[in-house]
C-alpha cells in the first residue's frame, strides 16, 4: 500500500519491477493514510479502511484500476473515527477495526450505516483512552482469542473488561495455516517495542512509548506460538542482526504458510523482504 493505491506484484517477483496490476483512482475512494489493509481468502476479498471518510471498504480479491468498492460501512452509527488500518477473522466474518481508545467489531458481510456488534472500551481493557491507536489487533479464530497489542483478550469480550493475560511481544502477524503462529517484528536493542508486558501487567496505566529511533540495525521478526505467554523468547527469529536487512519494519508481516515464505515491508529501504523459512511450518 502506498501512494493511494493498493499494489499486487507476482509472488516471485524480485528486484525493480511493475506491479501486476493496481487499485487506484478516484472511484476507489483509496487514500493514503491506510496502515494495514486485509485479504478475506474465504470470499476473495479486500478490506480497506477508509480514513477521511471514516469507513470500511470492500473489494473483489481481483479488484484492478479505478474499481468501486462493492461494500462500504459508513454512516452514524458506524462510529469510527481516524482508523488505518482492519483486521479480519475470516471463520466468524468478523472485522476488527482499532480507534483510539477502543477496538470496534463489525460483521464483515455488513454495509452501509450499520453499528458495530462489539466494542471493546474501558479503563480495564488497558486500552490507552487518548494518543495513538492499539499497535495491533490480531484476531486467533483457533484459540478463539483476539491480540490487542500485548494483551490478550476472550474473542467475543464486550465493553470493560480485564485482559485475561499478556504478551512479551506486540502481536503482529498470525498465521492459523501455519498452526497458530505469530510473526512480530522487533528490536533487539534501545526502543524495543517487543519488551514491556511484565510492566504492562504491572502497572495498568501503562503506555508504549513511540518516541524511538525509526532507523535502526537490529530490527528483526520473530515467530511464537499463538499459545506463547509472558516472557516467552521468540521460537525462531528471521532477519536477525547483525546481517539482517531490516532498518525500518513497518506494517504487518505477510505469511504465504502455503509456500512457507514470510514477507517483510521496510520503510527505510522502500522494500519488501522476502524469505523462504520452511522448518518454521514443519
Amino acid at each position: 500500500m502506498g501512494h493511494s493505491q493498493i499494489a499486487a506484484f507476482a509472488r516471485l517477483a524480485n528486484g525493480n519491477v511493475k506491479p501486476t496490476r493496481t487499485i487506484f483512482g478516484q472511484n476507489t475512494k483509496i487514500t493514503r493514510n491506510i496502515h494495514g489493509f486485509a485479504y478475506d481468502p474465504v470470499k476473495d476479498e479486500i478490506v480497506v479502511p477508509q480514513f477521511h471518510s471514516q469507513a470500511i471498504m470492500t473489494f473483489r480479491g481481483g479488484a484492478n484500476g479505478d474499481e468501486a468498492p462493492i461494500r462500504i460501512i459508513h454512516g452514524s452509527d458506524v462510529k469510527i473515527a481516524n482508523t488505518d488500518k482492519v483486521t479480519i477473522d475470516p471463520i466468524h466474518r468478523e472485522t476488527y477495526v482499532p480507534v483510539i481508545g477502543a477496538v470496534m467489531v463489525f460483521n464483515s458481510d455488513a454495509d452501509g450505516n450499520v453499528p458495530p456488534i462489539r466494542i471493546l472500551k474501558g479503563p480495564n481493557t488497558q486500552i490507552p483512552p487518548k494518543g495513538s491507536l492499539p499497535t495491533s489487533v490480531v484476531p486467533d479464530p483457533i484459540h478463539d482469542l483476539v491480540f490487542v497489542g500485548r494483551s490478550i483478550f476472550n474473542r467475543t469480550d464486550s465493553g470493560d473488561v480485564k485482559p485475561r493475560g499478556f504478551l512479551r511481544h506486540g502481536a503482529g502477524y498470525l498465521s492459523p495455516e501455519g498452526g497458530g503462529l505469530f510473526f512480530s517484528t522487533f528490536r533487539s536493542g534501545r526502543g524495543n517495542r517487543a519488551n514491556g508486558a511484565a510492566e504492562a501487567a504491572a502497572n495498568p496505566g501503562f503506555v508504549e512509548n513511540e518516541n524511538y529511533n525509526q532507523y535502526s540495525e537490529d530490527a528483526s521478526v520473530g515467530v511464537w506460538r499463538a499459545t506463547d505467554t509472558g516472557e516467552t523468547e521468540p521460537r525462531w527469529v528471521i532477519a536477525a542482526p547483525p546481517n539482517g536487512p531490516l532498518r525500518d519494519p513497518v506494517g504487518t508481516v505477510a505469511v504465504d504458510a502455503k509456500h512457507q515464505d514470510v514477507y517483510i515491508p521496510d520503510r527505510y529501504t522502500n522494500s519488501i523482504y522476502v524469505y523462504h523459512v520452511p522448518e518454521i511450518f514443519r
